[in-house]
This record gives structure tokens, C-alpha cells and sequence, in this order.
């Protein structure tokens, strides 16, 4: 019998109706899937920096930029696929006896999601003095996305403490929520590329 792939190893088509045939919402693959694509879009800028002939500074800034973001992006994605399985994971522990150990399980995974994409976002900011004239709207449009993929999975953490309001959890977890929402108030995006007349 052959295995069913991961999500991330279907087809993006496969993948998407999966997602949405489901009969359980898969808000944070959801999520994870965003924060790879923003990561992906963001490196992709600094591949066409470097084809630029920019300077040796822009080049050493794009180099770190695409290491960066290319280990960001694997990451979400292995973050998506875990978290594609984190029911069946969490039934398997509530069966175990080890109902915590689940809930916990569903409170890391976007917690480590938010963290991992506010330091994406922060890279992409630094990255803006380096990235060249060609790309540097797509950098917004990356940093927008790792944004909102910051406070998508921020809020999901925030949910599962509102749905599992345990003290433990609540012990756990109520400090990252309110570090996370700080951080993410400190991020930048822009509002428009064109500025206002």
C-alpha cells in the first residue's frame, strides 16, 4: 500500500482541495503554508539582487538574505505538515492517557510559527537598504505576507487557550501571546507602495 504524501508533497492543487475537503479546519498548515510562500517570495529577491551587479555589500546582504529565508521556508513547511497531523497526533495522546502533552502539542506548533515568521519579517526589513530598485516592491509584498502570517498564527495560539482555557496552558502560554502581539506591533509593512499625494 503506498503511503499518502505529506501535504507539502502534493500537488499545490492536491494540496488545496485537501485543505478544503477537510472536515476539520487546518488553520495552522494553513498558516505554515503562507509563511513558506512569503519566505519563498522574499528570496526570490534577493536571487535577482544578485543578478544586478550590485555591490559587494548588497551581495554579501542578499547571500544572507537567501540562506535566511531558504531555511524559513523549509522550516514552515515542515510546520505545515505537522501540523496537517496534529489531530491525529493529539487523539493519540488524549488515548494515551496524555491529554496535556496533545494541547500542548497544538499550542507549539503556532507559537513557533509566529516566532519564526516575526524573524523573517525583521530580516526582510533589514533587507530593504539592500534589495534592488527590480524587486524591491516584491520585498513588500513578501514582508506583508510574513506579517499577517505572524499575527494569523499569534491569533491561533490565542484561540486554542480561549477553546482550552487550563490553567497549565494558560501558564504556559499567556506570556508568549502578549510577547508575540508586541513584536508584531513593531513590524513595518508598508501601508502603500505609492505615496500619498
Amino acid at each position: 500500500m503506498t503511503a499518502t504524501p505529506t501535504l507539502t508533497r502534493r500537488t499545490i492543487g492536491d494540496a488545496f482541495d485537501h485543505i478544503a475537503q477537510a472536515t476539520h479546519c487546518q488553520a495552522g498548515a494553513v498558516i505554515a503554508l503562507g509563511g513558506a510562500l512569503a519566505a519563498g517570495l522574499a528570496q526570490a529577491t534577493a536571487n535577482v539582487s544578485l543578478d544586478e551587479s550590485v555591490s559587494s555589500e548588497a551581495q554579501d546582504a542578499a547571500r544572507h538574505m537567501q540562506q535566511a529565508m531558504s531555511q524559513a521556508r523549509l522550516r514552515f513547511q515542515a510546520l505545515a505538515d505537522q501540523d496537517a497531523e496534529a489531530i491525529t497526533a493529539f487523539a493519540a495522546l488524549r488515548k494515551r492517557g496524555e491529554p496535556l502533552r496533545g494541547y500542548e502539542l497544538l499550542c507549539d506548533g503556532p507559537r513557533e510559527m509566529a516566532d519564526l515568521a516575526i524573524g523573517a519579517a525583521q530580516a526582510m526589513q533589514d533587507y530593504r537598504a539592500h534589495v534592488c530598485e527590480r524587486t524591491k516592491d516584491d520585498l513588500e509584498f513578501a514582508l506583508a505576507l510574513m506579517s499577517n502570517t505572524a499575527r494569523a498564527a499569534m491569533l491561533l495560539l490565542d484561540s486554542n487557550l480561549r477553546i482550552w482555557p487550563l490553567p497549565e496552558l494558560i501558564a504556559r502560554y499567556d506570556a508568549h501571546v502578549t510577547r508575540l502581539a508586541a513584536a508584531i506591533a513593531a513590524l513595518r509593512p508598508v501601508a502603500r507602495i505609492r505615496p500619498l499625494c
